[in-house]
């Protein structure tokens, strides 16, 4: 069964002063060999494949007026390599900010960047801005004391360029996710590029949870706008791709552009268009028939936006302290929820009021189901510091659907549901205003989202006042407490990390290698 497509855009020629036609592309790339070194040649025939259909859809996005299209995580390249696997698939990718280059117009300067060629080309001959990403290669200076052991870097890099074909921006990934064939980040510096349709910042899948570039691009830079190249492998309950990149938009009041690559075998899938208001245009499709059916083009109108809303959204803090046990409610259990040990309480009226406490945070809730529950739902908090596949504070609250009739299996984020929710309030005692309100509903057999027009969002306190005309799978408020992470790396490789992480790692590599 095909996912669904929810697509809504109005014909505009271009960016006005209050609009601009933004794409992304959810890519379906077939894996190269990456068990062998292959020549430079052989990296670029592959890489040509992708880059044909990276054309057709730039073409295809110039005749709907497109004025800025983003590319996927990996859609170039693939991923999965090994550090010398992936050596002829990058490129020497020189910094903007210290020259001007067009590798359209003069694509001698540096030997060994077709790449760059072609997609400078893409933008230049179709007159709109192309954000895409692929592998930079930096040699290292002489001066270097930790230059690593083969003499260079490697980054996973994301690259901009405007519609005259100019390269504008490139961004080093900072937060690296079991890539062992890349460098984190030198820098770390966080990205952002000014376009005439508004400043955007740009940073890649895993970098999404840290402050550093997000928190920075938003209070530091004061970007309005997201562009979002990403390998997203779908984790519900909270880390659906399309629920928790449209809740990062509507919590920081921002346009954030997600493209995603098509793998649904290993649940790698769902881009979208996100607004303030919620989901503009987002594309789920989760079936596994044919690579080739998966690759969709997303267009849709946006509003310029010249701030995000971060200032206007205060936190509501807690009166009182609680120290996990006390007051927590009648009936508290515990389940594992992605690592973190959640505190529940099961929802057992078909409307009614439930409290639910962990730690310092509180969750209320109020709820009216249309029927009787044949399904189990649980109310659930969770403040603390996450620590599985990445190290970071969250404080969550969440109403969801559990995906058995036993307590234990609430936290194993189901796939399925049959439950309408007629109302739904949800509220928490949150430290800070880093907070995202998710919603994610059961289509059929694949998640949706639910309309903008039906839910609000302000300061820590969400609510659709009719509820939803789809199943609900959970509802949900996930608060990132940037001040009490610990100052601990989430990369592979990074000799901070526990045993456990490492063998994760390790596991991953082999994981994706094989596949």
């Amino acid at each position: 069964m095909l996912g669904w497509v929810l697509l809504f855009s109005v014909g505009v020629r271009g960016y006005s002063d209050q609009t601009f036609r933004a794409a992304v592309y959810e890519h379906a790339p077939l894996p190269p060999n990456r068990t062998i070194v292959v020549t430079r040649q052989e990296a670029l025939d592959y890489m040509r494949k992708n880059l044909e259909v990276y054309k057709t859809a730039t073409e295809e996005a110039h005749g709907q007026n497109v004025d800025i299209i983003v590319f996927p995580e990996d859609g170039i390249t693939y991923n999965g390599h090994t550090r010398k696997s992936v050596r002829p698939y990058l490129e020497y990718i020189p910094d903007p900010k210290q020259e001007q280059w067009n590798p359209c117009e003069v694509p001698d300067r540096y030997s060994n960047t077709e790449v760059q060629y072609t997609l400078s080309c893409l933008a230049k001959n179709n007159s709109l801005w192309i954000v895409a990403n692929m592998g930079d290669y930096q040699p290292c200076q002489a001066d270097d004391t930790v230059c690593p052991a083969d003499g260079h870097y490697q980054f996973n890099t994301d690259v901009v360029y405007d519609s005259n074909g100019t390269l504008i921006a490139k961004y080093h990934k900072i937060n690296l996710f079991f890539e062992f064939m890349f460098d984190p980040s030198t820098s770390k510096e966080a990205v952002s590029f000014e376009t005439p349709f508004g400043t955007f910042g740009v940073f890649t899948c895993f970098d999404i949870l840290f402050r550093n570039p997000v928190v920075v691009l938003m209070k530091e830079k004061e970007v309005s706008n997201i562009v979002f190249p990403t390998a997203w492998m779908d984790t519900p309950p909270f880390f659906a791709a399309i629920q928790f990149h449209s809740a990062v938009a509507a919590g920081f009041g921002i346009n954030f552009l997600a493209a995603n690559m098509h793998n649904p075998q290993y649940r790698f899938q769902g881009s979208g268009i996100y607004s303030p208001d919620g989901a503009v245009a987002y594309y789920y499709n989760n079936s596994v028939k044919g690579q080739e059916e998966g690759g969709k083009l997303l267009v849709s109108e946006l509003k310029i936006l010249r701030n995000n809303a971060l200032s206007h959204n205060s936190p509501m803090y807690s009166s009182k302290k609680y120290n996990g046990t006390q007051a927590m409610g009648d009936g508290v259990f515990h389940a594992d929820t992605f690592g973190d040990n959640f505190n529940y309480i099961l929802l057992t009226e078909s409307s009614g009021k439930a409290r639910v406490c962990h730690n310092e945070l509180c969750c209320k809730a109020t709820y009216t189901s249309r029927d009787n529950f044949t399904e189990m739902f649980a109310l659930g908090a969770f403040d603390g510091l996450h620590t599985k596949e990445g190290t970071f504070y969250i404080q969550v609250c969440t109403i969801l659907r559990c995906k058995t009739l036993e307590k234990s299996s609430c936290g194993q984020g189901s796939r399925v549901s049959n439950t309408y929710f007629t109302q739904l309030a949800l509220s928490g005692t949150f430290k800070t205003p880093y907070t995202f309100p998710e919603i994610l509903l059961h289509g059929e057999n694949v998640f949706d989202l639910a309309p903008s027009t039906t839910w609000s969002y302000n300061a820590g306190s969400m609510e659709a006042k009719n509820g939803f005309e789809q199943p609900l799978l959970s509802f949900s408020l996930f608060s990132r407490d940037y001040d009490n992470d610990l100052r601990l790396t989430s990369s592979c490789g990074n000799p901070k990390l526990t045993i456990f992480t490492q063998c994760l790692c390790l596991l991953s590599l082999l994981f994706s290698v094989l596949s």
